[in-house]
């Protein structure tokens, strides 16, 4: 058994000693404190040589050395001592961190607990003063946090164009397309708005378009290719909104095929990816990675009811540069979407009281002959104003706008 002993300034710098000389494999025996230093023991049992034939070459055959149980079991010991003084070397570290910074650390489990990722705490309350009370020090950190998610404010509601919905199955393409329409007839009327299907695999996608084009008094075109689309736009005309509803993908088939690739460069076409709270954060990255070749300017977040731990997703959401335009937290076709509003879904993610933001119809909608809905359906209930709130001014360590292309 070779044995060597170390002296170090602490136990981290006594393992890379004994990772360069000895390798991974070696185990520590012992440590105590000598003048102010730490000195180490470790031992790296040597590997068994091969057996060996008279004629001096190695036996591959022969059969191994049996091991002494006891030596096998001291191994092991010394295995397990030394992970575990590597880890309590660990939470030596964070529990100093602790006791330097007591509210720091307070606030990084507080956010943990409520789904955020380790790293993103440890930056939100890097800019925390320890003098600030509890209560002025949060506030900060959640105005950070609600200025630090990217939203988006995309021109084609107004200028009219062509927008399609991607993502995967189920997320809630076509019912964000339904709502997505009705806001623009209640804005624009009626004739403003051509629906568009490219889902051919789902049967009861389209003819959830259909039920909802009859009741709003707008066709519903289901088109064979994305090839079609280059025709529909010549003839859609300036000014009306082609809302374009696609077949859900799953993450490995978006990854390799670039959908409206073949046309994109033939027509003024803007794709926003719908996302949905629910997944975990391992599922959502590989979404947003997998769905880069549709080129989408813009993200909607839908579900948001049914997210166990909305700071999860929030973390995900602060790591790419996509911004949030719209989200939805019900099945609702009218009450339950709403334009992105970082504010609430802040506190919703820190499990604090809030109001969701109000969908706010212009009043310079369309003319009083083509705007009015005469469906019960769509009828909306007054509703309570919004709680207003003050928003201190903090540095954001991201920027929180970004213009979608049109």
């Amino acid at each position: 058994m070779n044995v060597r002993r170390y002296r170090a300034r602490d136990m981290r710098d006594a393992m890379r000693q004994v990772r360069e000389q000895q390798g991974a494999d070696a185990v520590i025996l012992s440590s105590r404190r000598v003048d102010g230093m730490l000195e180490v023991v470790a031992a790296l049992e040597p590997a068994p040589a091969a057996n060996v034939t008279e004629s001096g070459s190695a036996n591959r055959s022969a059969h191994t050395i049996p091991v002494d149980p006891e030596l096998a079991a001291m191994r092991r010991e010394l295995s397990d001592l030394r992970t575990l003084l590597m880890q309590q070397n660990a939470w030596s570290e964070r529990d100093q961190w602790a006791v330097r910074h007591p509210l720091a650390a307070e606030f990084v489990e507080r956010l943990q607990k409520c789904g955020f990722s380790e790293k993103l705490a440890r930056s939100l309350v890097g800019s925390i003063h320890e003098d600030s009370t509890a209560e002025t020090a949060w506030s900060r950190l959640r105005t950070r946090l609600s200025a630090s998610i990217a939203t988006a404010a995309p021109t084609v509601l107004e200028q009219g164009g062509m927008l399609a919905l991607v993502g995967s199955t189920g997320v809630g393409k076509t019912t964000t397309l339904n709502r997505l329409a009705l806001r623009q007839i209640r804005r624009m009327g009626r004739d403003s708005v051509i629906l568009v299907t490219l889902d051919r695999q789902r049967i009861g996608a389209y003819k959830q378009l259909q039920a909802f084009g009859q009741m709003a008094g707008i066709p519903v075109t289901l088109l064979e290719s994305e090839r079609d689309l280059v025709a529909l736009s010549n003839r859609a005309g300036d000014g009306k909104l082609v809302l374009i509803d696609t077949e859900g993908q799953a993450a490995r088939e978006a990854a390799e095929r670039n959908l409206f690739a073949k046309v994109r460069h033939q027509i003024p076409l803007e794709t926003w990816l719908v996302i949905p709270a629910t997944h975990q954060a391992m599922v959502l990255r590989q979404v947003l990675q997998s769905f880069q070749g549709s080129e989408p300017s813009a993200l909607v977040l839908t579900k948001v009811d049914e997210a166990e731990q909305l700071g999860e997703t929030l973390s995900v959401l602060l790591e790419q540069r996509l911004g949030l335009v719209f989200y939805s937290d019900g099945q609702r076709i009218d009450e339950d979407f709403h334009k992105a509003d970082t504010t609430y879904l802040t506190r919703l993610a820190l499990q604090e009281p809030a109001r969701p933001a109000e969908i706010v119809f212009e009043d310079h909608a369309a003319p009083a002959a083509s705007a009015p809905l005469n469906r019960a359906p769509f009828a909306s209930p007054p509703r309570a104003p919004r709680e207003t709130m003050v928003l201190e001014s903090v540095l954001p360590f991201r920027k929180t706008v970004h213009a979608a292309p049109h």
